[in-house]
């Protein structure tokens, strides 16, 4: 019974991981709920290292299921938040969870993909990815296809949970084979954010994880 238990519990966390990158049906739903509930605390510990006006315009890449848009809506609510997700369930439960301020007009949840944002030049005082990055298509395209809707001192800030460490370098050995990503290091995401054109990176870690936030301005 231990082993059948065992087998049981792999299956559903291979299940869960292989919709990390593109949520689908019953166990996209669950990799969603679970996104939502696990990704709380490491955003909020990402989200203090940096300034939040209140009338800020913000984008969420790889919004999930909405709960840091509505995070986000709530720092910034004399402005307005926009999620993107390429996951059509994600973007059906990120709407869901963020109905009340879609009708108001403080949220729009938009099915796109980080390669070919559908917004105009110059129009997002910040930018946000939490733990979305890994699935990126390609990453030094994709990062400077955000930098063109920045506004001019805008910021992005990328959050990451699977940071490579010198002293563990295979903790994500298993997660980065069955969803196919990388887990990243400090240095690998200060130089491909400054190739895309991003000044004064900065990059934080917090002692005793393996969390990792890195802060880029346009100029």
């Amino acid at each position: 019974m231990d082993k059948l238990n065992i087998i049981g519990d792999f299956m559903k966390y291979y299940k869960l991981v292989q919709n990390a990158r593109n949520p689908k049906g019953f166990w996209g739903k669950m990799m969603i709920r679970s996104m939502n509930k696990g990704h709380y605390t490491v955003t909020g510990w990402g989200l203090e290292h940096i300034k939040i006006n209140k009338n800020y315009v913000i984008l969420d890449i790889g919004c999930g299921g909405g709960k840091t848009v509505a995070r986000l809506s709530g720092l910034a609510d004399g402005g307005k938040v926009y999620g993107i997700d390429y996951s059509p369930l994600a973007v059906e439960k990120s709407r869901k969870h963020n109905k009340k301020l879609i009708a108001e007009s403080k949220v729009q949840i938009d099915r796109a993909s980080v390669s070919e944002l559908p917004y105009e030049d110059c129009i997002f005082d910040l930018v946000t990815a939490v733990e979305t990055y890994y699935f990126w298509p390609d990453k030094l395209n994709d990062l400077k296809e955000v930098l063109r809707v920045i506004k001019p001192g805008g910021k992005l800030l990328m959050i990451f949970e699977m940071r490579k460490t010198s002293d563990d370098p295979d903790k994500w050995a298993e997660v980065e084979k069955l969803a196919d990503i990388k887990a990243v290091s400090e240095d690998e995401i200060e130089g491909i954010m400054v190739k895309a054109g991003f000044k004064e990176v900065k990059t934080f870690t917090k002692d005793g994880t393996t969390w990792l936030c890195a802060v880029g301005t346009k100029e």
